[in-house]
């Protein structure tokens, strides 16, 4: 006769799953909130679902999970955070808050700000409800107040540089960088960046709101025309964070 120790139990569905645990949190919180606070927190619970759901297998980081999903989302259909629990939001929290808040939703200030605030209290009910520990909770904290200050920023500068460039883009050029360009050194009115696509450094002039607004490390997505006077917007995206 084998030994129960020899047997290896295949993972099952989380107990809480995901869906379980946005349902309470929700569930709290439209008890303690104004209609129209809760309406922001379900909003933004629900674009995390949704970023959970899209980008979250991209995370997991042991074998057994992989199989699991690839099992239950493929042959079941059934989505990420219907398969997996709480424990799956620390790793994928920082690509919902910098990546698909800002390339996947058409965000307002006041939504990205949201987005910070509500990811911070969500952190903190999990906590006090013993579904993360100590640890991850303070990591989620930082992750979520960085982002709640920073990507309201992020959007105001990009409303910023993209009102300059419809305002002030070149009429003639001589060659063009269309890159996602990383912010290595601010002057006033002078932005230093490196690019994906080029070894040297950019020296881009705009007006001092611009470099006031704007922070090292950051990302900006540009084209840029070289013209006699140096290197000038013409078309500007999306601001990233760093």
């Amino acid at each position: 006769m084998k030994s129960r120790s020899n047997v290896l139990n295949f993972p099952t569905i989380a107990t809480p799953n995901l869906e379980d645990v946005f349902a309470r949190f929700l569930r709290d919180q439209q008890r303690r909130l104004k209609p129209r606070t809760y309406r922001h927190y379900e909003e933004v619970i629900d674009l995390l679902r949704h970023c959970l759901n899209g980008y979250g297998y991209h995370e997991l980081d042991n074998s057994s999970d992989v199989a699991l999903y690839e099992k239950l989302y493929f042959h079941k259909n059934l989505e990420f955070c219907v398969i997996f629990g709480p424990d799956k939001i620390l790793p994928s929290l920082s690509n919902f808050l910098n990546y698909f808040m800002i390339r996947k939703v058409m965000a307002s200030e006041a939504l990205l700000q949201a987005a910070g605030t509500v990811t911070k209290k969500f952190i903190k009910w999990l906590e006090e409800s013993h579904l993360i520990d100590r640890e991850q909770a303070v990591k989620g904290t930082r992750i979520a107040a960085e982002a709640a200050r920073e990507l309201p920023a992020a959007e105001r500068l990009a409303r910023l540089l993209y009102d300059y460039a419809q305002n002030h883009a070149p009429r003639y050029w001589t060659s063009e960088l269309d890159d996602y360009f990383t912010v290595e050194e601010i002057q006033p009115g002078v932005l230093i960046l490196s690019g994906t696509a080029t070894t040297e450094m950019v020296e881009v002039k705009v007006p001092k709101d611009i470099t006031d607004h704007c922070r090292v490390g950051w990302q900006l997505n540009f084209l840029l025309g070289k013209t006699r006077n140096g290197w000038c917007i013409i078309e500007t995206g999306n601001v990233y964070p760093n």
